[in-house]
C-alpha cells in the first residue's frame, strides 16, 4: 500500500509528546470541561471513558525488582488515530459509540482526527479545551487518505462486522508502523467500546529499570578497599 503523510498526521505528531505529557488526570480535567454539551447518553459515556482511565491507567505502577533495581511501569499514548463511524448505522447509538471511542483515544494519550460533520461538531466543542492540533476534522472524501497514511497509529471505528474485516485487511497492508483497528460492532449494546480494558488498546506501555544494586555494591567495594588501606 503506498504511504502518504497529509498535513494532519505531521501536526498530530508535532502535538503528540506536549498532549502526551500532561498524564492522564490532567488530560481528563481538560476533557471533563467539554462534556456539557453533549446529550444525556453522550455525557455519561464520555464521563464513564474519563473514570475508568484514570482507574486502568492513571497511576505509574511499581513492579517487583527480582536482583533489586526498581522497574516502574507507565503507559502513554500510542500516536495519531483516526475516529470515525460507518455512515449509514442507526445515528443515536453509533454517535454514543463514536464518542466512547474520541475520549478514549483522547484521554489516553492520542491526537485524534475525526470525521465529516458529526466529528466537527465534537471537535468545534473539545478544541477550545485542549491544546491545538490535538483534535482534528477531515472530510469524509479524506478519509481514506488518513488510513493509509504513514504513521497511523490506530483507527476506531463503529461499524458492522463485514465493514470492519475489510477495513482489518486493508490495515494489516501498510508498511511500517502497526496500525491498531478498535472496532465497535455491537452498536446495540456497545460491548467492546464500554468495556474497561477498552482502554489499553489506545495505550503503549513503558517500562523503566533502575539498577540500584550497581550503586550499593560498588559503594560496598570502596569501604572494603578504605579499609584495606
Amino acid at each position: 500500500m503506498t504511504m502518504v503523510k497529509p498535513i494532519q498526521m505531521e501536526v498530530a505528531n508535532q502535538v503528540l509528546e506536549t498532549w502526551n505529557a500532561l498524564g492522564v488526570a490532567a488530560r481528563a480535567t481538560a476533557l471533563a470541561r467539554t462534556i456539557a454539551g453533549l446529550n444525556d447518553a453522550q455525557a455519561r459515556m464520555a464521563q464513564w471513558q474519563l473514570d475508568n482511565a484514570q482507574a486502568q491507567i492513571g497511576e505509574a505502577e511499581v513492579l517487583p525488582g527480582p536482583t533489586g533495581e526498581s522497574n516502574v511501569l507507565s503507559t502513554h499514548g500510542r500516536g495519531a488515530f483516526l475516529v470515525t463511524a460507518q455512515t449509514d448505522l442507526e445515528a443515536e447509538l453509533k454517535t454514543v459509540a463514536l464518542v466512547g471511542h474520541l475520549y478514549a483515544a483522547l484521554v489516553a494519550g492520542n491526537p485524534v482526527i475525526t470525521v465529516g460533520p458529526e466529528g466537527q461538531a465534537l471537535m468545534d466543542q473539545i478544541a477550545p479545551h485542549v491544546p491545538e492540533g490535538v483534535i482534528q476534522n477531515v472530510a469524509e472524501s479524506a478519509q481514506d487518505t488518513i488510513i493509509a497514511a504513514a504513521g497511523l497509529a490506530g483507527v476506531a471505528i463503529v461499524c458492522d462486522s463485514q465493514h470492519a474485516q475489510a477495513l482489518s485487511q486493508r490495515l494489516a497492508q501498510k508498511d511500517g508502523l502497526l496500525c491498531q483497528l478498535i472496532e465497535e460492532t455491537d452498536t446495540q449494546q456497545l460491548s467492546s467500546v464500554a468495556a474497561p480494558h477498552t482502554i489499553l488498546r489506545f495505550v503503549t506501555e513503558q517500562t523503566v529499570t533502575t539498577n540500584t544494586t550497581a550503586i550499593g555494591g560498588n559503594a560496598t567495594l570502596l569501604e572494603l578497599g578504605s579499609q584495606a588501606e
